[in-house]
């Protein structure tokens, strides 16, 4: 008996085996010659990242042109394209400024007014401005820097203003408040994205949920370091699409990270899952490995076909940076998919069965009390099924009334967290001056059409005071100042109304500034989520149809998912709004959450119904739900949670919509995983029973298999 045990029969896969066997070394030596090779282009992705206003503008917008006409000039004086951000020196006191408050203002300005020829980009200041109540002065300054040099700019001058007028307001005595805000401010208030500091803590989450899934010291090194080797092939193809022209943004790069490392994380977690189950049935790690990538593959290539089908839906989009978003997150699942598939196989064939140490697999082991958690689960769930996927859907239901709270804000200061100078400086200019100060209205009109156009925008309703400005170009230039908040629902009606009005008393007339250019971003994000919804879900439930070889299946999963989105959405916006208190979303974040919710979120639907499908085969639709769910509940769990990590990341960063992606994504993908595919999708096949496969019926041969005999070959 011992050596028929040896002596193994050719069974299918063996010459797959042979070729793994002998292309593990060239395959490990080629992704580590690449990664090198790359390396520079990787490391140089932020030169290429454009966050301008244009860069999230539709050629259509109507400020599309304005912005075009100022960088034509700015083109002509031989400058590149440079920007200029304004701040703004406040000063406040409660009763009204005295006599000493003023020589104070004075003297802050004069010091402002020195550092013009010391601090880079700073032009002298503005004469001082004192408001109508008499409580409140200011005075304000330009910043001037090349456009991939604007941050760093703007925060040496923000922080060199505010030293210079902090000790006139001092020696004003007590009372007399000062602040430094603006755009310049909220750009020095952000802060810089910490690229290097997300990449690091993505890589200690993704080691310490290996580590405690396989409570192996080697094994969590491997699948990081494909991952590290699929980052570096991503960036480097973004770097490439950005050179061609594509609009690659802050948003993307730092989403592409995360993005990469929490697909690349899921991947190998299943591979090595179903590796490690087959090492217990194969004599050889190789025949292990040709088992495991026969059975895997073909659910990988389906997971990761959905996410990049849905990227390259983002090609429908007008917004030019979420336009590009969609073939940079294509490449990165493009990316995640190779190295796990070629890299990592490698790297585990080389070093074999000793990678699980000190629990490494024996041919014959059996027993899981993971499994045994999922089996206990499955069998409540099978109790009563209809009862528990209407529970499911109801819970489901009460989340998605977060909606409710939802509110769109694109102004600057939305996206600056806590309550630093600018935000107080801003809350004291809304409070003694006109809402728009800050964010004024530019009016580009023809020379022979200024008079009318000015006549105009006095003439309308919100509008404060209009302003003459340099000219740009051959256009003559105003600024319109709101008496109500540009961002908000006022704000945009007089947009629309100077718009109107200026069409048919002042034709040519170009209405620009940011809230113009918000207010245009926010009609293409409302565009982009009316086309890209329906369309990302119907090209995913065709792969999953193909897949599953079903229809009924697909749509469940669609729509289980869907619902998981809306419930997911809901809840984060309870808490940015009532937890962490952010005034609003920016407009195309709700459309950058929908696509990784829904996208990424399907795949553990997919990991689910594939492995139930597989099981149905021999055991029938419930005993295979079951059975499905019990051998991939711990593995599928472990990967929702490694992408909820990923993506929680995200907070780390300076900016609120940043953070707004994160937790959303976070929190959509573990109730995802502990809700929707553990309790409603197990509930609702078992609901709807062998019908759920229809046209086809995989369980048709169940009854074949012997009575306590597990037939599945796994």
């Amino acid at each position: 008996m011992p050596i028929a045990r040896r002596t193994r029969r050719p069974v299918p896969g063996s010459r797959f085996a042979g070729t793994l066997r002998r292309l593990r070394w060239p395959l490990m030596i080629v992704w580590l010659i690449a990664v090198i090779f790359l390396f520079p282009l990787a490391n140089s992705l932020s030169r290429v990242t454009n966050d301008s206003n244009a860069a999230n503008l539709p050629a259509s917008a109507p400020s599309t042109r304005a912005i075009a006409l100022e960088l034509q000039q700015a083109t002509r004086h031989g400058s590149g394209q440079p920007q200029t951000d304004s701040a703004f020196v406040v000063f406040a006191r409660g009763k009204g400024l005295t006599d000493t408050d003023m020589a104070a203002i004075i003297s802050a300005r004069a010091a402002v007014g020195r550092l013009a020829g010391q601090a880079n980009g700073l032009a002298a200041p503005s004469p001082v401005q004192r408001s109508a109540d008499g409580q409140a002065a200011l005075f304000t300054a330009n910043i001037t820097a090349p456009a991939n040099s604007q941050a760093s700019v703007d925060t040496a001058a923000v922080r060199a203003i505010r030293g210079a007028v902090g000790g006139p307001a001092s020696r004003a005595g007590d009372g007399l408040r000062a602040e430094v805000t603006g755009p310049a401010a909220v750009t020095a208030d952000q802060g810089t994205p910490t690229t290097t500091i997300l990449e690091l803590t993505a890589l200690v989450i993704v080691a310490l949920v290996f580590f405690v899934v396989y409570r192996s010291p080697l094994l969590w090194f491997f699948p990081l370091l494909s991952a590290v080797a699929a980052i570096q092939v991503a960036q480097a193809g973004a770097h490439g699409l950005g050179r061609a022209g594509l609009t690659v943004s802050t948003l993307s790069s730092d989403i592409l990270i995360v993005l990469v490392f929490g697909a690349a994380s899921d991947y190998a977690l299943l591979l090595i899952h179903r590796y490690r189950e087959e090492l217990c049935r194969h004599a050889t790690t190789e025949d292990a490995m040709a088992a495991a990538l026969r059975r895997t593959l073909p659910t990988l290539l389906a997971s990761s076909a959905t996410v990049t089908i849905a990227m390259i839906c983002l090609l429908a989009a007008q917004s030019a940076s979420l336009h590009g978003l969609g073939p940079v997150g294509a490449v990165g699942i493009v990316s995640a998919l190779l190295a796990q598939t070629t890299f990592l196989p490698a790297l585990l064939l080389v070093v074999g069965p000793t990678a699980f140490w000190p629990r490494v697999p024996v041919a014959g082991q059996t027993g899981s009390g993971q499994a045994r958690l999922w089996s206990g689960i499955g069998s409540r769930v099978a109790r009563h099924p209809a009862r528990v996927a209407l529970a499911a859907v109801v819970l489901l239901g009460v989340a998605c009334t977060g909606l409710a709270a939802l509110r769109i804000d694109n102004s600057n200061l939305a996206q600056v967290k806590g309550n630093p100078g600018s935000m107080a400086g801003a809350q004291l200019v809304a409070d003694h001056f006109p809402a728009g100060l800050l964010d004024p209205v530019n009016l580009l009109a023809p020379p022979s059409q200024a008079g009318a156009a000015v006549a105009v925008a006095r003439a309308t309703p919100n509008v404060a005071e209009v302003l003459p400005a340099a000219p740009v170009g051959s256009y003559a230039n105003y600024l319109v100042i709101m008496s109500v908040s540009p961002y908000g629902a006022s704000g945009h009606a007089v947009i629309v109304d100077l718009r109107q009005q200026l069409d048919r008393d002042a034709p040519g007339t170009l209405v620009g500034g940011d809230p113009a250019v918000q207010y245009d971003i926010t009609q293409a994000s409302a565009h982009d989520a009316l086309v890209l919804i329906p369309l990302v879900l119907v090209a995913i439930g065709v792969v999953i149809a193909l897949l599953l070889q079903a229809v009924v299946a697909p749509l469940v999963l669609v729509a289980t998912t869907a619902l998981s989105f809306a419930a997911s959405f809901g809840l984060s916006d309870l808490l940015w709004r009532y937890g962490l208190g952010y005034s609003g979303i920016e407009s195309q974040v709700p459309v950058y959450i929908f696509i990784f919710l829904v996208a990424l979120g399907i795949d553990y639907n997919i990991f689910l119904a594939a492995r139930i499908r597989e099981e149905a085969r021999h055991l029938g639709t419930r005993q295979g739900t079951l059975r499905g769910l019990s051998v991939t509940g711990g593995v599928i769990t472990a990967a929702g949670v490694v992408l909820a990590a990923t993506f929680a990341a995200l907070v780390l960063e300076p900016t609120v919509y940043l953070t707004e992606v994160g937790t959303a994504v976070a929190i959509g993908v573990l109730l995802d995983t502990l809700l929707v595919r553990t309790v409603l999708v197990p509930a609702a096949l078992l609901t709807i029973g062998e019908r759920v496969w229809w046209p086809t019926r995989p369980g048709r041969h169940a009854a074949a298999v012997p009575a306590g005999r597990d037939p599945v070959k796994v």
